[in-house]
């Protein structure tokens, strides 16, 4: 049964930009990829920042952290895919929209002063008002004004899972074969990995 915004409100647990914006993406995503998505077994989404869409995206498509078919790279842009691991057909999603929501800042001003602990009843009830119009303007608008849709083909992300664990060669830590880094010719977590190339800068 497809989800409703309800569903992913629920889910999330709070109402917000991102939640809609979240939803949106993940049912343009869901029609693109059509048979595609038969077989969920065989399906992955891969996200590129941690914010409230990644719950929209978890919620209606079915793909979660814990299940592993969700993975998150985090580029910072705002980009969702979706994929058939078999065929490695998949359709990615560019968020466009947020490129000129607020762009002087004053949306953010906004809600620091009308939100904060100095607010009044008033100013909290009109900014609550602001915040579902854009809200509701992200449900409505044409999928254009909100982000681009393309179809590529592209390997699927490492199964992170099928991987046995061993020893961090630096701290020892067990962690998935699949995730270590080697450097100085050790195999290390990412961890170590990042802290060992952090100090060579200072070296």
């Amino acid at each position: 049964m497809e989800k409703t915004f309800d569903d992913v409100v629920g889910f999330h647990g709070h109402l917000c930009l991102d939640i809609a914006m979240g939803y949106r993406i993940a049912k343009a995503a869901v029609r693109e990829m059509g048979s595609e998505l038969k077989n969920m077994k065989e399906v992955v989404a891969m996200v590129e920042n941690e914010t409230c869409a990644v719950d929209a995206i978890q919620e209606y498509t079915g793909c979660t952290l814990g299940k592993r078919n969700l993975t998150m790279t985090a580029t910072g842009k705002p980009v969702y895919l979706l994929q058939n691991t078999k065929t490695q057909n998949a359709v990615r999603l560019y968020c466009h929209y947020w490129e000129t929501f607020d762009p002087d800042g004053s949306h953010s001003a906004r809600r620091k002063a009308m939100t904060g602990p100095g607010a009044t009843p008033e100013q909290k009830e009109a900014f609550q008002k602001e915040l579902n119009e854009k809200i509701q303007e992200i449900l409505t608008l044409p999928e254009e004004k909100l982000f681009r849709v393309k179809k590529i083909k592209l390997p699927p992300p490492p199964k992170v899972g099928k991987y046995k664990a061993k020893p961090c060669g630096n701290c020892g830590e067990y962690t998935h074969e699949g995730r270590f880094k080697e450097i100085d010719g050790k195999k290390v977590c990412i961890s170590c990995y990042e802290a060992a190339l952090e100090r060579k800068k200072w070296t």
